[in-house]
């Protein structure tokens, strides 16, 4: 047998030690398994984020909104009216005659004769008129009647004459359809009438829109006695000259919050 042969270790494939695997074998089981433990941590760490982030994130049907904060209104106040303020007339001119005389306001009061005494109606009642100023210089103006120049009736009067002396209304039988009258106020200003009417009525006669507050229209009445007759009964004369007047310019015309109707229509003038 050849020496050399002896020596010569086996080395065929059928006699190879045990253990002896291919190459890479081992190391590509480990491999596996990182890559196995790799996907199972990646995908706790995605569910986690998602249960996170569905906090945060609109999902539909399930996502509710926040409540809105509720937005306190602050109450804006809302401004007083301004109160209608009647203006008074204190100042009468009768233009084309060149008189002028300054009024006073007066309100209802009991009538009375010549001699101060109370008069009383036939059942005993008591009867009511418009006061008037004892002066012949001086015309009185009804304060529960319109303002001149207001929707209603601006009731005025004064004497024909006072003692004996010619009064501020003596010239209202002489006046005539046309002509001006002009009303001074307590704040100044001033509005022009024109007459549309004059006429004599007897004391039992005088119609009652006269001494009504409203007529439908803007007016100024000027009241006076008139005539020689004399009631002594009533301490006046019998009959009465009145002279209504209408604003010149139609815009001008007030209309106040109210009419305030007339308590007693049927009181003597």
């Amino acid at each position: 047998m050849d020496e050399n042969k002896l020596n010569t270790p086996d080395t065929s494939p059928e006699e190879k030690p045990a253990g002896s695997g291919a190459p890479g074998q081992s190391g590509g089981k480990k491999s596996l398994r990182n890559l196995i433990l790799n996907c199972i941590s990646i995908a706790l760490v995605l569910f986690a984020a998602i249960i996170v982030l569905r906090q945060y994130v609109y999902l539909p049907g399930k996502y509710e909104a926040p409540p809105t904060p509720a937005v306190t209104e602050t109450p804006v106040a809302t401004p007083e009216p301004t109160p209608y303020v009647k203006k008074i007339p204190v100042m009468m001119y009768f233009t084309g005659r060149e008189i002028s005389f300054p009024v006073e306001t007066v309100g209802i009061v009991p009538y009375t004769d010549s001699k101060g005494r109370e008069v009383k109606a036939e059942d005993g009642s008591t009867v009511y008129t418009m006061g008037t100023v004892d002066s012949e210089k001086v015309a009185a103006w009804l304060d529960a009647s319109a303002s001149p120049g207001e929707y209603g009736n601006a009731i005025f009067n004064g004497h024909v004459s006072w003692k004996k002396v010619a009064g501020v209304f003596s010239v209202l039988p002489k006046m005539e359809e046309g002509e001006e009258i002009i009303v001074e106020y307590d704040d100044g200003s001033t509005m022009t009438f024109t007459v549309t009417n004059v006429d004599i009525y007897g004391i039992d006669d005088v119609p009652d829109t006269v001494m009504a507050y409203d007529t439908g229209d803007s007016r100024m009445t000027l009241i006076t006695c008139y005539g020689e007759s004399w009631n002594s009964g009533l301490g006046t004369r019998n009959q009465r000259c009145v002279v209504v007047a209408k604003p010149v310019d139609s815009s001008k015309i007030i209309t106040p919050p109210a009419v305030t109707p007339n308590p007693d229509e049927d009181c003597d003038t």
